[in-house]
């Protein structure tokens, strides 16, 4: 189970230019079987990246079959389509299409697509269903970023809307699954949104994304006393960095420079 599992993650984080990557999994329970959650990251042409964080309904070598089958779409279908809506769109044709057999259940999931430019990266990502992105400001406001979208894997009609967003250098897009947010303490209060964007505030100003992450991650420790988990949790981090010299930036009319 923790090949497969490993299998379906990244096993190194790229470089993606004018941007720092980090990520967090952590399996519920003892980790013997194959959580639902997952994350992507990878090139597009043009100097472009893709981003994607979801979760699987289920557990087990089902769920890991539909995780596949999602990952594997967005890589192939990504560098032959526009934009991050005929992406989800085609992801959810190809859960629909699935085999009897080959995995059943719906998935929530963001996917966006970021183009470096010399101010901080360009966003734009739609929202299917999924747990709500957070952006952390230089000031460590922390902003709900709402975007309209159903569950994949239920219906033809997704209902998505692109949703733009303008990273400048050194602040923040969190991508969380509600592992996150629906972890529970022992009278079953749940974490919640606003737990969450009150660690990601209290980090020291424009915290690298791994101190981001063990932020949050100690936050939801001490809120369930270190108990046992009972769903998978996984975090994705994009932080804006300020361009290196020599770094090949999209301005605007898609010149590279």
């Amino acid at each position: 189970a923790s090949d497969l599992q490993a299998g379906l993650l990244l096993p190194d984080l790229p470089e993606v230019p004018g941007v720092e990557v980090a990520t967090y999994y952590h399996p519920a329970g003892e980790g013997l079987d194959i959580g639902g959650d997952f994350y992507d990251v990878f090139p597009l042409e043009g100097g472009r990246w893709a981003f994607l964080l979801g979760d699987v309904c289920g557990r087990g070598a089902i769920a890991a079959t539909t995780t596949a089958l999602v990952r594997h779409t967005a890589r192939a279908v990504a560098p032959l389509v526009l934009g991050p809506q005929a992406v989800v769109e085609a992801i959810n044709r190809a859960l629909l299409n699935r085999p009897t057999g080959h995995g059943t259940g719906f998935v929530t999931l963001v996917y966006g697509q970021l183009t470096p430019t010399s101010t901080g990266p360009d966003i734009e990502l739609v929202r299917a269903g999924h747990a709500l992105p957070m952006h952390l400001d230089t000031g460590n406001a922390v902003h709900l970023l709402d975007a309209p979208g159903v569950l994949l894997g239920i219906g033809a009609d997704t209902h998505l809307a692109v949703r733009r967003l303008h990273l400048r250098p050194n602040e923040s897009l969190v991508l969380y699954t509600d592992g996150i947010t629906e972890a529970r303490r022992r009278n079953d209060d749940l974490f919640g949104e606003q737990r969450l964007a009150e660690a990601m505030s209290s980090t020291p100003a424009s915290p690298a994304p791994q101190h981001l992450i063990d932020a949050i991650v100690q936050a939801v420790r001490t809120f369930t006393g270190g108990q046992d988990i009972d769903d998978d949790q996984a975090i994705l981090v994009l932080t804006a960095t300020d361009p290196a010299p020599g770094t090949a930036l999209v301005v605007d009319g898609g010149e590279t420079i």
